[in-house]
Parts: structure tokens; C-alpha cells; sequence
């Protein structure tokens, strides 16, 4: 069994999550870890076992056969460009990039070094919750078209950490990256329209920013749905992922969220109509399995398999959100 180093660059939250996931796996070693702030990096060299720290990304990855990037959207680019030179296989962190134009290149960077495999962070693509669903709605257990109801929001308790996530970037372009990818993916069809609103509710947030957003889209087959983020010290906290079709519905409850049998992992809800059947299907899932998609680039490296979602994939749901920010930044309705 071949052993793959890996470097990590960003030791934030995400940064955290993946190590958490990896350091123990029989074929990693952790290489090195890197950050601006060199007491953040020592404390995961400690916590996971890294071989060394710095501060330096160019340095870190010398040694290095996997690097994932978990820093800020806005240093995705410049650190892909960085390893895809060194001839190093990436993991980067969603969303691909700041802006339009960095987005394009990262895909393109991406499709002209192919003997570098890449896996954008789309981590529901490996959750065994949303791979289950996908099979079913996929294989018409509720039928076409689908209404898709998505919320996630959060009543912050870190306000300063979102906030500079705001300045960064925008809850509708962080998460929503996931949440376009799941309407596509779900259904099979493509995002056609794209309409959005927003506000900004905290008096700290930078004018030309926002903390909430509400996107709805139009696809290709009919389906439609709605995407709704907001980060604020007054929100309640929700986390609603509901598809709806002429023969029933599905209702995704994560583990933690459950108020019975948590035990059981997370909970599908599945009604059946005109049976008016419900039927309950539990899933041991892990939300953020981050070691199983270290193993799918290990697969995708030693077996010549395509990235999961691929990058035109990635392209398209990152397209969305930004026709989604500029409608709620610029123009009321945007298409």
C-alpha cells in the first residue's frame, strides 16, 4: 500500500475537519502543515501529528504528493496554480474562487493539468445521506418535476468569524455552492434561471454586502427551488432540505437534528403518494465524511476515475451563485 504525504495549507475550521478525518488513515502522512499564524500551524503539528510547519505554502508542499488547500476563496487560485506547477494532487476547499474571472481559471487551470487530479470540496458528493436521496429521486421515487426546498441558516455565536467570512465572500456564494450542485445533481438537469434577494441585517456588515440571501432557480426539466442563507446574531438556526414531486416527497433530518433515535443516524423521510405511505430510512453518515473524499482522490489518482462532481459540474453551480450575488448586489432579477 503505497503512503501518500499530504500537506495542508489553512488551519481554520475547515482545515480542522480535515485533518480530523485523515491523520489516523494507515496510507497518510501528514507532510506539513501551513498558516500565516505559526502558533495556529504548531498546534495542528501537535494535534495531528504533522512532520514539520510553515508559513511559507511553496515550502510546504515541496515534499508533498496530496495538498489541501482549506484557506479563503480569495488564495484558491494562486495555491492551485502553485501545486498544479509542482506537479501536486489537490484538494481545494469550496467555493472555487472570489470572483467570475479567478473561477474560470481555476477550471482551466484544472482541465490543462491533467496528470494533476483535483477534487473541489463538494462534500456532499461523498455523504451517504445525499448519495441515498439522489438514488431515489434519481430513479423517479417521487417523480418530475421536483420542488426543492432548502434553508441553512445560522444564529451565530461567533459573529467576527462570519463577519470576515462576509467580507470574503457571501453566505449565498459559501454554502450555496453545495446547495446548486445538489439541485443539479439531484435531478439530472441543468440550472437555467437564476433569481435573488438579499439584506443586510447587521449593522457592522460592509455597505455592498449582505448576511442574508434567498436564491430561486428554474431548471431545464421543469423542477424549481430555492436556496435560502443568513448569518446573523438574530436568526434562529435552521436546516431544512426537502424535494417534493407528484409521487411523493423527501425530508433529509442530519443526526444532530433529530429529536428521536438519533441513535440511528440521519433520517430520510420518505412519503409515498397515492399510497400515502411514509417510510422511514435511517443512514450512518458522517455530514462532512472528508476521508472519504481523501480516498476518492487516492481513486481517482491510482485509477484514472473522473473528480466527483467533475469540474464542469463545479463550474456550473459556482456560476449560479454568482448570478445569485450580483442579482441581490446589482439588479433585482437577474436571468
Amino acid at each position: 500500500m503505497k503512503t501518500y504525504k499530504t500537506a495542508l495549507i489553512g488551519c481554520g475550521q475547515m482545515g480542522a475537519v480535515h485533518m480530523e478525518h485523515i491523520y489516523y488513515k494507515e496510507n497518510i502522512e501528514i507532510s506539513c502543515v501551513c498558516d500565516t499564524n505559526p502558533k495556529r500551524a504548531a498546534e495542528f503539528m501537535r494535534r495531528y501529528g504533522a512532520r514539520r510547519i510553515e508559513t511559507d505554502p511553496k515550502k510546504c508542499i515541496e515534499d508533498a504528493d496530496i495538498v489541501i488547500i482549506a484557506t479563503y476563496p480569495s488564495s484558491h487560485l494562486s495555491l492551485l496554480r502553485l501545486c498544479l506547477n509542482e506537479g501536486k494532487h489537490v484538494i481545494c476547499e469550496k467555493p472555487i474562487a472570489q470572483n467570475r474571472e479567478d473561477g474560470e481559471e481555476f477550471v482551466e487551470l484544472v482541465k490543462a493539468h491533467p496528470e494533476c487530479k483535483v477534487l473541489v470540496g463538494y462534500i456532499l458528493r461523498h455523504n451517504h445521506t445525499y448519495k441515498k436521496a439522489a438514488q431515489m429521486i434519481r430513479s423517479g421515487a417521487i417523480g418530475k418535476p421536483v420542488i426543492m426546498r432548502m434553508a441553512q441558516n445560522h444564529h451565530t455565536m461567533d459573529w467576527a468569524r462570519y463577519l470576515r467570512l462576509i467580507k470574503e465572500s457571501s453566505p449565498v456564494i459559501d454554502c450555496g455552492v453545495h446547495y446548486m450542485d445538489v439541485m443539479q445533481w439531484f435531478t439530472g438537469e441543468r440550472i437555467e434561471e437564476v433569481s435573488a434577494i438579499g439584506a443586510r441585517t447587521e449593522a457592522d456588515v460592509p455597505p455592498g454586502r449582505y448576511n442574508y440571501g434567498l436564491v430561486t432557480v428554474k431548471m431545464s426539466g421543469g423542477s424549481i427551488g430555492y436556496y435560502e442563507a443568513g448569518w446573523s446574531n438574530t436568526m434562529s438556526s435552521e436546516n431544512l432540505k426537502e424535494f417534493i414531486g407528484p409521487k411523493g416527497r423527501i425530508r433529509i433530518t442530519y443526526q444532530k437534528d433529530r429529536v428521536q433515535n438519533s441513535e440511528e443516524g440521519d433520517l430520510i423521510e420518505y412519503y409515498k403518494y397515492p399510497e400515502k405511505e411514509y417510510i422511514s430510512i435511517n443512514v450512518n453518515c458522517d455530514r462532512k465524511p472528508a476521508g472519504e473524499q481523501l480516498d476518492y482522490l487516492i481513486e481517482m489518482i491510482e485509477h484514472d476515475i473522473p473528480a466527483v462532481p467533475q469540474m464542469d459540474e463545479v463550474a456550473q453551480s459556482f456560476k449560479a451563485v454568482l448570478d445569485a450575488d450580483e442579482c441581490i448586489r446589482r439588479i433585482p432579477v437577474c436571468k
